[in-house]
């Protein structure tokens, strides 16, 4: 259970980015399944080709997503 934890705090060290163009957030803890990303890939390390999954933009359009919950 304690290595369980210890690797969910890995993965939600990573900030979310989130599309300026229609407000998807990518979430590292979550990954992107429709892209087989598994969790805890940070943003920086998404393929170049990545795109939004609901909109279809590009990397650029996304910005840290800096919110607190």
């Amino acid at each position: 259970m304690m290595n369980e934890n210890m690797d969910k705090q890995k993965q939600t060290d990573y900030p979310a980015w989130m599309c300026v163009e229609c407000g998807y957030v990518y979430d590292p803890a979550e990954g992107d399944p429709d892209w087989n990303i598994r969790p805890g890939v940070p943003f920086e390390e998404l393929p170049d080709d990545w795109r939004c999954p609901v909109c279809n933009a590009s990397k650029g359009q996304f910005k840290m997503f800096d919110a607190q919950l």
